[in-house]
């Protein structure tokens, strides 16, 4: 996830790292990883919201060989998208720019978080955001990824409801895992909705995001139900960058690489 390869001091997690934005690929690079989820916090001012900035992204991403697959339309989180009248225009329209950006930089996904201020809990949300998916999406819109606080169920039947072909499920285990949830369930129940999951270790009870292997998300569990389901997409790391981004990161990169060789070697010796 853009940011965690950036010490931010006095800036909130899920922000862009607008001093280091272009590091971030080499050092993305350096370590390993092949992928990063852009992070669009203010629409206006993004780089991704100019043709230079696209362009600039294209090169540095070509040049690392960083994909740039999904973006995180973490601006939108506010739930102005679920008000109405004019404060609910400007946000249609922020989300309109925003999957056109993500169409022109030939971004695949666009997450939008439906949680906190913009869960779907009510019968009210949900309707009105199905309008406002009606309004905004067409033939060239990217999928649309919904990480949500719904129980599986709950967010398949809406899926289901919206009867749109370019509507999916951004999993996250560590959310997950702090809500309380059945990850085996889930996944086995969403997996043909699932086009990515975020790998975030969190402690029970709404607790907090912690190094990879040190909180309560059972990933092997987790990587193993992916495996036998035959699940493909992208796993993003969304972690804690705590005092150091370059500790964390080559740890919650090895601890990853580490989980994932092991499921195969275990599934090699089974075989």
């Amino acid at each position: 996830m853009q940011g965690r390869l950036s010490n931010k001091p006095g800036q909130p997690l899920q922000s862009f790292p607008w001093n280091t934005w272009k590091k971030e690929f080499l050092r993305a690079h350096s370590i390993g990883f092949n992928q990063i989820e852009w992070l669009v916090d203010d629409a206006k001012n993004n780089p991704i919201a100019s043709v230079a900035g696209r362009d600039e992204i294209s090169y540095l991403s070509t040049k690392y060989n960083v994909l740039i697959k999904s973006l995180c339309a973490h601006t939108l989180i506010d739930g102005k998208l679920l008000s109405n009248g004019k404060i609910q225009q400007e946000a249609i329209d922020k989300f309109s720019k925003i999957l056109l950006w993500a169409y022109e930089a030939k971004i695949e996904y666009v997450i939008l978080p439906v949680m906190d201020a913009m869960s779907l809990k009510s019968k009210e949300s949900k309707e009105i955001l199905k309008k406002v998916f009606y309004k905004v999406l067409n033939n060239h819109s990217p999928v649309i990824l919904l990480e949500s606080d719904l129980s599986a169920i709950q967010l398949k039947a809406f899926i289901d409801q919206l009867e749109l072909e370019n509507i999916g499920v951004l999993y996250d285990l560590g959310n997950a895992t702090a809500m309380g949830f059945d990850i085996e369930s889930d996944l086995k129940l969403l997996s043909p909705l699932i086009k990515e999951v975020h790998i975030k270790d969190r402690f029970i009870n709404n607790g907090s995001s912690a190094r990879l292997g040190s909180a309560d998300t059972s990933f092997y569990k987790a990587i193993k139900i992916l495996k036998k389901l035959s699940w493909s997409g992208s796993l993003i790391l969304e972690t804690p960058i705590l005092n150091n981004w370059e500790d964390e990161a080559k740890a919650n990169f090895s601890f990853t690489k580490n989980l994932i060789e092991k499921e195969i070697q275990d599934l090699e010796s089974n075989l």
